[in-house]
């Protein structure tokens, strides 16, 4: 005969109630059920838990320490009942995420703290990766799910392992410093920046040869003193004064209130970012969930900005 979780749930009524018929009443079942599983849980253990000499039942020094490790086990049932039931609304749970640094930066931030005040007992991990590592990541299963730039005109990332959905394609903004003399502009173009200081990205990045080949073929040159990978410092060194550059409707949000004015560009400088997740594993209760409010958040963002 095995242990099992019924016959300690008797035991444990009988011992909170002091008789089996308060027992039956607690757990909803017939007097006879709880003496036959206090029966077969004694023989399983081979202890007498109850003296019934008296015609009651009065607990043994055996039960009684038994009984301590009873109550301790049922906290741990509760808890993962407690955890099922929290999963199953998607109140709680684990979101393991990697992204480049543009969403990571500019856009995640936010969502987090806004999806956590939802979900508050939701654990989040955030890493910041370049985007080939993020593929990477997802990959070998080892984030639910990720953000990459995609390459230039490329549908995907060309990785086993991954599969790769559109998140948003979306045009650069230029940023420029409040006071600046193209701050007034309704929409700029390359002329317009001849001989200002720009703020570059990398020359590792897809924005930053993109851009390039844009004023090469405009005939415009720029002075290029600054550069960085990641476009929240782009905004920032704009806001102080450090030149112009692109920036992404989401770094203008981000920078909305820092003195930083987004001008629409021509001709378009395209981003396109992808959500890249496991192609064997299919996505978590609470990593659909955030997902679906990270859409929410993308076109409100959008709405606002552009």
């Amino acid at each position: 005969m095995t242990l099992n979780i019924k016959q300690l749930e008797a035991f444990r009524a009988v011992l909170i109630s002091g008789s089996t018929v308060g027992a039956a009443q607690l757990l909803q079942v017939s007097q006879p059920a709880i003496s036959r599983l206090l029966a077969q849980l004694e023989a399983t253990l081979q202890l007498t838990l109850f003296d019934r000499t008296s015609g009651r039942l009065l607990p043994t020094a055996e039960a009684t320490l038994l009984g301590s490790e009873v109550e301790r086990t049922f906290a741990s049932v509760d808890k993962i009942r407690e955890i099922a039931r929290d999963i199953r609304m998607a109140d709680s749970g684990e979101l393991s995420i990697a992204s480049f640094p543009l969403m990571a930066l500019g856009f995640l931030p936010e969502a987090i703290a806004a999806f956590s005040t939802i979900h508050p007992r939701t654990r989040i991990s955030l890493s910041v990766q370049m985007s080939p590592r993020v593929a990477e990541l997802v990959a070998s299963q080892q984030v639910d799910f990720g953000f990459g730039e995609l390459p230039y005109q490329a549908q995907g990332f060309d990785r086993p392992g991954v599969e790769t959905e559109l998140f948003t394609v979306t045009d650069h903004l230029l940023a420029v410093p409040e006071g600046h003399r193209l701050a007034g502009l309704k929409r700029a173009t390359p002329p317009d920046l001849a001989g200002e200081r720009f703020v570059s990205l990398t020359r590792n990045t897809v924005g930053r040869l993109t851009v390039d080949r844009m004023f090469e073929q405009a005939g415009v040159q720029r002075e290029l003193l600054i550069e960085t990978q990641i476009t929240a410092l782009v905004a920032k060194l704009v806001t102080l004064g450090m030149g112009v550059g692109f920036i992404d409707p989401f770094t203008a949000h981000e920078f909305r209130d820092s003195g930083l004015i987004a001008i629409p560009f021509s001709p378009a400088v395209e981003m396109r970012i992808a959500l890249m997740s496991p192609t064997h594993r299919p996505l978590t209760r609470i990593a659909s969930e955030f997902i679906a409010f990270l859409r929410r958040r993308k076109r409100e963002i959008l709405a606002k900005t552009l």
